[in-house]
């Protein structure tokens, strides 16, 4: 009956609306006009003192009718109250009073068309929420970045978008919520949220992913059982998924304590299109936040990395500062030798060395061959570039071999060269290294290991100061200055006819023996703080204190490495080494004099044991005393013996 009369066509009348001295007048054809603060009635009025559903106007004839439909702030009619549910007559001139709002009606002759409406001010008031302020609110939630004030827009929209009387937003699972927020429709905060909204309802909405909406939970048989729904006595409440990510993470619960039907299907769907609008901008949201703390943690960092530096940098300016004063405190003290040349780059003060210098002094400017003769370690290309570049042939390249480490073959054809073709694999022409030296230096380590066959063709190189490459039918004029050096005593190979003795002599022109560091043992200390500055150079760390009785463990060693053993142990000592550099950091052979071998020392028949057995009990006692400063962690014990962790695993089941 009801759809009938929404349907009949009456004659056309006004209904006037005015507020705050603004009017908008409304034109309407039909006996059933709606009025009330849901956007869906006829004339909308969007004030909160409004009911929803809060009135309604029939037409009969000429007659008007007025019928209050249970509002909360009641209707007036001439000045009097309607009851709710009773009917009251309108008649032309009277003003119907609703909250704000002041209404009339004027009936209009059948045949006025709309054209003579054009004085009149005819415009409709824009409802409470048109597409263009949904529109302004999805708009606000994106520009909202900051997480604690969004969660408060995201309420207050879903608040206007339906004009609940309260709203909610739940996070959280259904075990374990949190309700960051809770406000009523004028913007003030809900004491006590947990106690006011019907977890039951919440939790389902979580566990099924989809909207709850009741328009009457005290008689809905899905809530009405619900002991919150009763205590609390819920009419109507809508309560929606709230997913970030695709993941539900919370709820939007709305409700309306006293008035039923105040949420529509149109409300439900409104409301899970802006919750899903709403996750998007709690993920931004959450992205910015995630992005400014790491942007804040990586400027800290910055900060500390850059105060970090500057310390080292000043550490290192200092200890660069320190070493250009030790090598000019040399150069001074060769100076006052009466040297020509400076020889920085060679540390030692020692009579030993100091005869190397005056040595130096008179073969560089020579073009004769130097043959320096010393123990392994002792420092024999650094003399030999010393030589070359304190020479009238630095300006030349500086070309090394060591002899003993290519193969015969191999050898030969590194040092004089091959055309291409000359043999398989001779792809193309390779320059020897008397041609890559021309104008310049050419060392030799190891010579006392080259082959008698290569000896010959060495000798005939030096003696006609020309090379032929391999597979070449002509030769090529060399202009080098030869440096050799070796390990071994080639007198006495000569001797033994294992060295020829017309190469012996032309390599022997100047001769120069580097004594062995247990020769120079005075050099020792300024050797440990030159290794110690170069490795934290190196390092980028901050020298650490030489504890004396360290000091004086390493002056006390005999050094059968000599210089290389010596900086290999600082190395080494210096990756366990933390501001001071102490006796256990060294290698357990360099604390124990008992573990020290040297020409003099008694050989293992002469003591009663043998050899395997001397390197048993010094593996087990390096192995000892690796595993006691890992702290028994068999992985950092491997390191530190610069073995695997499995060869490690062996040597303890092979020692028990």
């Amino acid at each position: 009956m009801a759809t009938q009369e929404t349907a009949r066509i009456c004659p056309p009348f006004l209904v006037h609306v005015a507020k705050d001295g603004e009017r908008t007048t409304h034109r309407f054809s039909k006996s059933r006009i709606t009025f009330g603060r849901s956007r869906a009635r006829d004339v909308p009025l969007a004030e909160k003192s409004i009911s929803r559903h809060h009135l309604t106007l029939l037409r009969q004839d000429d007659q008007f009718t007025i019928c209050d439909e249970g509002s909360q702030n009641g209707t007036f009619v001439r000045g009097v109250q309607i009851e709710p549910g009773d009917m009251a007559e309108m008649r032309a001139g009277d003003t119907l009073r609703v909250g704000s709002f002041e209404i009339s009606v004027e009936p209009l002759p059948e045949s006025m068309d709309n054209e003579s409406l054009a004085t009149e001010e005819t415009r409709h008031t824009e409802g409470p929420l048109d597409m263009g302020t949904f529109a302004r609110l999805i708009k606000a939630l994106n520009e909202e970045l900051d997480q604690e004030r969004l969660l408060a827009v995201i309420v207050d929209a879903a608040i206007r978008t339906t004009e609940a009387e309260r709203g909610f937003l739940a996070l959280g699972t259904k075990d374990e919520l949190n309700l960051p927020v809770a406000r009523n429709f004028v913007g003030e905060a809900v004491a006590d949220p947990a106690s006011c909204i019907s977890k039951t309802i919440i939790q389902e909405v979580l566990a099924e992913g989809e909207a709850r909406l009741t328009v009457n939970a005290q008689s809905d048989d899905r809530f009405k059982a619900l002991k919150s729904v009763e205590d609390l006595r819920l009419r109507s409440v809508l309560c929606v998924p709230l997913r970030i990510a695709g993941q539900i993470e919370g709820a939007l619960y709305l409700d309306n304590r006293l008035q039923q039907h105040a949420f529509t299907e149109e409300d439900r769907s409104l409301l899970v299109v802006l919750a899903d609008i709403s996750g998007v901008a709690i993920r931004n949201a959450r992205l910015v936040t995630e992005l400014r703390t790491k942007n804040q943690a990586l400027h800290e960092a910055h900060d500390r990395l850059a105060e970090l530096n500057a310390k080292l940098e000043g550490k290192v300016k200092k200890q660069v500062s320190e070493l250009h004063q030790v090598r000019g405190e040399l150069a001074a003290s060769r100076r006052a030798l009466g040297l020509r040349h400076d020889y920085r780059l060679i540390i030692g003060e020692s009579e030993p060395m100091k005869e190397i210098f005056r040595l130096l002094d008179r073969y560089v400017d020579s073009q004769d061959p130097v043959l320096i003769v010393g123990e392994s370690g002792t420092g024999k290309e650094l003399i030999a570039r010393a030589l070359h570049e304190q020479s009238p042939r630095k300006a030349g390249p500086f070309v090394s071999e060591n002899c003993a480490a290519l193969p015969e073959n191999l050898l030969e054809s590194e040092l004089f060269g091959y055309e291409k073709g000359a043999f398989t694999g001779a792809t193309r022409s390779h320059k020897g290294l008397f041609q890559q030296a021309r104008g310049g230096t050419l060392f030799l380590d190891e010579i006392g290991d080259m082959s008698p066959d290569l000896q010959s063709k060495l000798l005939r190189v030096i003696q006609e100061r020309e090379v032929r490459p391999i597979g070449a039918s002509r030769t090529i004029s060399i202009d080098v200055r030869l440096v050799t050096a070796t390990h071994r005593d080639l007198s006495k190979m000569v001797r033994e006819e294992t060295f020829r003795e017309d190469l012996f002599y032309r390599l022997h022109v100047l001769p120069l023996r580097l004594p062995p560091l247990r020769e120079r043992s005075s050099d020792i200390p300024l050797l440990v703080h030159h290794f110690l500055r170069k490795a934290c150079l190196d390092a980028q760390r901050p020298e650490p204190k030489l504890d004396p009785k360290a000091l004086n463990l390493l002056s006390s060693y005999g050094w059968p490495g000599n210089i290389r053993e010596l900086e290999n142990e600082i190395r080494r000592a210096l990756l366990l080494a933390e501001g001071m550099l102490l006796p256990d950091h060294l290698s357990e052979h360099v604390q124990d004099p008992s573990l020290r071998l040297d020409e003099s020392s008694p050989l293992p028949i002469e003591t009663g044991t043998t050899l395997i057995q001397m390197v048993q009990r010094l593996e087990a006692a390096e192995i000892r005393r690796a595993l006691a400063r890992a702290q028994n962690n068999k992985s950092k014990a491997a390191e530190l013996l610069g073995i695997s962790r499995f060869a490690l695993q062996r040597k303890l089941d092979k020692f028990e």
